[in-house]
């Protein structure tokens, strides 16, 4: 009995001391907790919280300090899986050391006590549920979130379990319960959920109000702004004009309106400078520390595209790639280039853009763009890609056809465009938002434009989509917009052979009181490409002219991918040639340009070729109706197609 007392007495002392030791390291590590004042995404913040765990890998502070710098640090699934299983971590020893801490309470006196666990604890939560729908498990976010509504804390500290499940619901809308067993079978029911739990964010804290009123009065129309927000968003997708701009007022009277949000409401009304007026105030108060793909850029942008402002148009995403790196919205932006590349001429340029957006695994952070619109994105612009270059090919040289080699690249191409058409039609087909998105041309969730649109669905049924837009004009109330439903009706009726009913409906754009021309030279440089062709069909030389003339000045970069064939004068200005610069003139005159003399109607195309060291140099000069439209100097190197770059230069195009 004697041996069993002084053993028990043995594992009473041990006991205690372990105790006492744990107690310590404990102290210890709330000390360092409190002194603490760097980043949480800082290389200290992560090397304190090992520190911490080796002093107590049981106590929660370590790995509340380890998932936090893990969480700021993911750019991609693994780093969000990486930092999912520190957030676990944290909230399990949190909710197991701390379960009282973790109550609700109205007493303010035990809140103060409380007020830090609930306060990380809510942090937590808001970190995994987002970490669990960055890599596609909504699901799962969803069931992070209702532990915290569970706990039905006082104060939330911002986050509001409706808010966070309206948008799942919102951004998973066209899936269906066969991929996550949470949603409805139709994106109108999901559409529904979204806008249920918006409605209830409204409510949400009506139980709490009188201690937010008393105690957080600066977030005690948290609730009330969040159910602003979320509806907005919903209506705007709805292209529910007036609800939309209803909510956009509420949010601006409190100073909590989304203005990248704004700007896409105006967007998808074709009200361009409202739109970039929003997307510059967007940018201005964003820091582009949140690693997320920035609409207002990738969308300004395109507005850049619309105006023929290529230069902006790129310098605007070259700037977000400078700011984002490859953080989320990395392969967004390259896609955006692509864009702006592909508008530009440049076919090289915007595939390689195009390759690494592909290549590249984008985690669609903090936006409703999503997987399959990134895909179909990328698919698109590979089919571009190739088309255009088969029009590269014929532009270059108008003899390609004698010429196996060039036979062979073309058929190369049409292969691989055929191919990734052949997808992109079977997916559209397939997708239950194309009447949302696609088919109304503008709309929120819809980062493709007119332009692309039209290729997506041009080899489709003419008078099915003759009487969709016909519908549209009919019911839809953006007036801004209307053009564009004409300009589809008048392409279709062309791909038809309906000659005249196309330039009636080309010229209803045309005379279409709110088509800018600032904004809108794309789409009236489409319009006179599309009035060109049925002129010269109708065997209206004179109007067809006309109309080729006013694409090329609106748009000239589009014009050598084009199936018509522009007309310029040549001046070259040497007196006398040496035989490699009349091999370049020859070249300049073997593309696809129809060469005039004396007809001060086209174009002139002024070159004077000199020599420096082993290379020629070429300074050109493009002249309309007098005034210098392209001018600047080229550096030919021996082995290029010479006279091809120059015949480029002369439709604003740089290759390099």
């Amino acid at each position: 009995m004697k041996k069993a007392n002084i053993k028990t007495s043995l594992y009473f002392v041990f006991f205690f001391f372990g105790l006492m030791t744990v107690f310590g390291q404990r102290i210890e590590i709330d000390r360092l907790e409190r002194e603490f004042r760097g980043s949480p995404s800082g290389r200290k913040a992560y090397e304190l919280s090992q520190k911490m765990i080796q002093l107590d890998s049981t106590y929660y502070v370590g790995h509340f300090f380890e998932a936090n710098y893990r969480y700021d640090r993911a750019s991609d699934k693994r780093g969000y899986e990486s930092a999912i299983k520190s957030l676990v971590k944290a909230i399990e020893l949190l909710e197991k050391d701390f379960p009282r801490a973790l109550k609700r309470t109205t007493d303010i006196s035990a809140y103060i006590d409380r007020y830090q666990f609930q306060r990380k604890y809510v942090i937590l939560i808001y970190y995994l549920s987002k970490s669990y729908e960055n890599i596609d498990k909504p699901g799962e976010a969803i069931k992070v979130v209702r532990r915290l509504q569970k706990r039905d804390f006082v104060f939330n500290f911002g986050i509001n379990p409706y808010s966070n499940i309206s948008w799942i619901y919102l951004r998973n809308r066209m899936y269906s319960p066969e991929k996550y067993e949470f949603l409805k079978p139709t994106i109108e029911e999901n559409l529904e959920m979204a806008s249920k739990y918006a409605d209830s964010i409204k409510t949400s804290d009506k139980h709490n109000q009188w201690f937010l009123n008393t105690y957080w009065p600066s977030s005690a129309n948290d609730a009330l702004l969040s159910y602003y927000h979320y509806k907005n968003i919903i209506y705007s997708h709805q292209i529910k004009l007036d609800s939309a701009e209803y909510f956009s007022e509420q949010l601006r009277r409190y100073n909590r309106l989304s203005y990248n949000n704004y700007g896409n409401l105006q967007f998808i009304q074709a009200k361009y400078d409202k739109a970039e007026e929003s997307y510059e105030i967007a940018r201005d108060e964003d820091n582009y520390e949140d690693k997320s793909v920035k609409e207002f850029d990738y969308m300004q942008s395109a507005i850049k595209i619309f105006r023929n402002d290529l230069p902006a148009s790129k310098s605007i995403i070259e700037k977000s790639i400078k700011y984002l790196g490859t953080a989320p919205g990395f392969g967004w932006n390259n896609i955006a280039l692509s864009r702006a590349h592909y508008y530009a001429g440049d076919l090289k340029k915007s595939k390689e853009f195009r390759d690494k957006a592909a290549n590249f695994k984008e985690i669609h952070v903090n936006s409703t763009w999503g997987e399959v619109a990134y895909n179909r994105n990328t698919l698109l612009f590979k089919y571009l890609y190739h088309k255009k270059s088969i029009k590269e090919i014929k532009f270059r040289d108008d003899n390609y056809w004698y010429k196996p080699k060039k036979l062979y690249e073309i058929s190369k191409h049409h292969f691989k465009q055929e191919n990734a058409h052949l997808l992109l039609t079977s997916e559209l087909s397939a997708d239950p938002e194309r009447f949302i998105g696609y088919y109304n041309l503008f709309a929120s969730e819809n980062n493709l434009f007119f332009d692309e649109i039209w290729e997506l669905i041009k080899y489709f049924n003419p008078e099915y989509f003759i009487r969709i837009f016909k519908d549209k004009l009919k019911e839809d109330e953006r007036e801004h917009v209307h053009k564009y439903f004409n300009y589809f009706i008048a392409q279709f009726y062309l791909e038809d052979g309906e000659y005249d009913m196309a330039i009636e409906e080309f010229q209803k754009v045309l005379d279409d009181e709110f088509l800018d021309p600032v904004n809108e030279k794309l789409l009236i440089a489409r319009i006179n490409e599309g009035l060109s062709k049925a002129y010269s069909e109708n065997d209206n030389d004179e109007s067809a002219h006309e109309s080729l003339l006013a694409f090329y000045n609106n748009f000239p970069q589009l014009v050598p991918y084009s199936d018509l064939k522009m007309k310029f004068n040549l001046e070259v200005v040497n007196n006398a040639l040496t035989p490699e610069q009349e091999t370049i003139i020859e070249e300049l005159e073997d593309s696809n340009i129809e060469w005039v003399e004396n007809d001060s109607y086209w174009p002139t195309l002024r070159i004077n070729l000199t020599k420096k060291d082993e290379n020629q140099v070429v300074d050109y000069q493009v002249n309309v109706d007098g005034e210098t439209k392209f001018e600047g100097n080229l550096t030919l190197e021996k082995g290029e197609h010479s006279g091809q770059l120059i015949a480029f230069r002369a439709f604003g195009i740089t290759l390099e």
